[in-house]
Parts: C-alpha cells; structure tokens; sequence
C-alpha cells in the first residue's frame, strides 16, 4: 500500500483499479451524467462534481478495498464498519469516493444489482436518470442532470445505452411512491426548462423530451400494489429524507524512520 496519500484519482482510474482486482464498478452521479452526455451537454448544464460515485456487486466488496489500498485511498473505517452491507467511502485526497453495494438508497430504494453489467463505464442512462428522479428536495445540480441526460441521451425501448422508457415504466408502473416522486421532479423541471437551458428554444426542446418519458411512464401498466397504494396518495409519507453523513477518513498513515 502506498505510504503517500494520492491527491489527486479519476473515476476511470477508480473503475479500472476495481476490474484490475477481478471485480466490476460502474459511474452513477454527476461524472456518469457527464460521461454519458459528453460535449453534446449545453455549457448552462455542465457542472464539476468533486465526488467519485460507483456501485458494485456484493461479491466485489474486497476487490474494491484492495482497489483503494493500491490507488493509495484511505477508508472512512467507522462508517464502513456500520455501514458496509450498503456502503462504503473512501478518500483520495479532498476527493470523496462514495461506493454504493448493489442498491442506491437515498429517497427511495433502488436495487440496481441486476443493471451493473449492461454498460461498460457508467450505470445505464435510464438508471441514471431514476437517481435523479427519485429526489424528493431537488437542488439545482439534480435538475441539471435530469435536463442533461433527457437533452443528450435518445430515448428508446430495450437499448441499455438509451433512455430505456420500457424499464422505467415497469419499475414506476410497480411502486406508487417511486412513481409520484419522479413525476413530481419531472414536473418541477418542466417549470425550470428555460432557466436551466438558459435558452427558450432548448428549454422547448427538453419540455418535449418530458413529454416523451411521460407519455411512456403514463401508458405502462400499474401493478395492483400500486393501486392499492395510491388510493392512500400523500396522505401517508411516501419517501424517506437521507441525511448525509459525517464521514472522515482513516488518518495517513506514514513509515517512521528506524532509530539509530
């Protein structure tokens, strides 16, 4: 393990360092949103995300932790401990490394274990999206993604390179409280669509991008669960609201010189 703290690490370093120990980690978050959208994302939706965020399998867990022993990471060791079934973080210098274990749990519950292998780099664009969608308090840097993604990003039916309205729509169609948060955000979008794009002709052009997705998400059936639930409506709380939480890493660990 290095002795020296690295200051400085890329997700694809991260990605790589993970398939370098036989495992498989993939980009969610702002760097995947701008991976994905690349130089076709409008300069008003371009931001800097100062984490690193990946997902990985169960089965990964050690792969990772010897990933970030060789890139010279330093772990949060008390959260990993209470948290590690779900999550772990470490440290790269001021860089955050935030490793979500097969589910992303934040307003809802998202089991993504079964899309990890789709894609090479980054979670599916339709699965980034949900991330996105499923904030119940959105901040701006939430609507910049949603906007990013549904201007940069087709949507289409199977392709898990594509914004896949298919998949969407099953998931949505299956849990109401999923369903409500997202068309809430796809909702408080629309009404930002010209401020975010800076631009009322592509702020037109993502509005009709809502459209689409919500003309998908509205058609697709509705399971009996979430039937059953929506006869309750907002009357019951639908989400959870995560706090984030207060982490620091191992301190470095240097080699002390021999005594004389």
């Amino acid at each position: 393990m290095s002795s020296e703290l690295k200051e400085t690490i890329s997700a694809r370093d991260v990605i790589e360092a993970v398939a370098g120990e036989g495992g498989a980690a993939r980009l969610l978050g702002g760097r995947a949103v701008a991976a994905c959208g690349g130089e076709r994302i409008p300069d008003s939706l371009r931001r800097f995300s100062s984490d690193i965020d990946i997902i990985i399998r169960k089965q990964d867990r050690k792969a990772v932790k010897l990933a970030m022993e060789t890139l010279g990471c330093l772990p949060a060791t008390e959260f990993n401990l209470l948290n590690g079934k779900e999550r772990m973080i470490f440290y790269a210098g001021e860089t955050k490394i935030d490793v979500f274990i097969e589910r992303f749990r934040m307003c809802h519950v998202l089991d993504l274990s079964a899309r990890i292998p789709l894609c090479p780099f980054t979670l599916p664009p339709a699965d980034l999206l949900l991330t996105k969608l499923q904030v119940v308090k959105l901040e701006r840097k939430d609507m910049m993604d949603t906007a990013a993604l549904l201007l940069t990003v087709p949507q289409g039916v199977g392709n898990p390179e594509a914004i896949d309205t298919a998949y969407l729509g099953r998931l949505l169609g299956a849990d109401w409280g999923l369903w409500r948060t997202s068309t809430n955000t796809l909702a408080s979008v629309r009404n930002e669509a010209a401020a975010l794009c800076s631009s009322t002709a592509l702020g037109q052009v993502l509005c009709e991008a809502i459209d689409m997705l919500e003309s998908a998400i509205e058609s697709a059936p509705r399971s009996l669960a979430w039937k059953m639930r929506a006869v309750l409506g907002e009357r019951t709380p639908w989400y959870e609201l995560p706090e984030e939480p207060e982490v620091r890493a191992d301190p470095v660990r240097r080699a002390s010189a021999s005594p004389a």
